[in-house]
């Protein structure tokens, strides 16, 4: 691990830190660094395979060195001469809704897992930028996959796995605020996805309990991760209340004067910064 990842995870107080290990380690990826090869940076990985025999049967196992590239799509693969299968879909332009038959959509699949497996890596090494935009590439695949002709059934197989990528990008771009010193934006964006998550739950209950037995199981989880980085970041004074939580309480106490300073408040940052993402449609 290079100098400049170790100093930006210290930046970040020693729970929170251990906190993000246990959301972001995944047993079957054993990150060993960032290396330089071939004038270029890459992540540098042991992959813990499963060796099966030509029934299906478990032989045993066995460790792959691997690498990732840290710019573009991780495997370096340029699919027909773009950065990604993504890329390469948003620029065809085609109407819609878009054509994606399985042997895509499995293409699709794969290509998100790479950047699902990269943006774990990143976490760990305190990269936050770099970690929220892949979980914006997901997203990209998402909503390219939402609007796709495909059966429902083979689209909610991606679609059901919306919160906890909603998470990842929420979680990156909170603590990247919380480096540049914009505590505010940080508390803002962790309570609006924490939201969004519980409300995708309930709009898909059906959903997750024909699959699960539990319509929200998934999308609770995604959420309390989200409000345990919260009580820690704040038992440690880095985040503040966010305008939006406190115009709640206001609504709860029925604090109407404090209810419209804070509407005009909030009028007022949205016009200067944006809206920020709160979920899909």
């Amino acid at each position: 691990m290079v100098e400049e990842d170790r100093q930006d995870a210290r930046e970040l107080p020693a729970a929170v830190i251990g906190l993000l290990q246990r959301l972001y380690r995944d047993p079957r990826y054993l990150l060993v660094g960032v290396v330089q090869r071939y004038g270029r940076e890459r992540i540098s990985f042991i992959e813990c395979c499963t060796i099966l025999s030509a029934t299906g049967d478990v032989r045993g196992q066995a460790l792959l060195n691997a690498e990732y590239e840290i710019q573009g799509r991780p495997d370096g693969e340029h699919p027909y001469g773009e950065e990604s299968l993504l890329d390469f879909y948003l620029r065809r332009r085609t109407p819609e809704p878009v054509e994606l038959d399985e042997d895509e959509l499995a293409a699709l699949r794969d290509e998100s897992w790479q950047y699902y497996v990269r943006r774990n890596f990143l976490f760990l090494l305190g990269r936050y930028d770099r970690a929220r935009e892949d979980a914006d590439h997901n997203l990209g695949i998402w909503n390219l996959v939402e609007r796709s002709s495909a059966s429902e059934e083979a689209k909610w197989s991606y679609l059901k796995w919306w919160p906890w990528i909603e998470r990842d990008r929420a979680v990156a771009q909170a603590l990247w605020d919380l480096q540049q010193g914009h505590a505010e934006q940080a508390a803002t964006e962790l309570y609006r996805a924490q939201k969004a998550i519980v409300q995708f739950g309930e709009r898909h209950a059906e959903e997750y309990a024909a699959e699960e037995g539990d319509g929200s199981s998934l999308c609770s989880q995604m959420a309390q991760h989200i409000a345990a980085l919260v009580e820690l970041l704040r038992r440690e004074k880095l985040l503040p209340i966010s305008l939006d939580e406190r115009m709640e309480a206001a609504q709860s106490r029925g604090d109407q004067e404090e209810m419209e300073r804070l509407r005009e408040e909030l009028i007022r940052r949205t016009m200067e910064d944006g809206d920020g993402v709160t979920g899909p449609e």
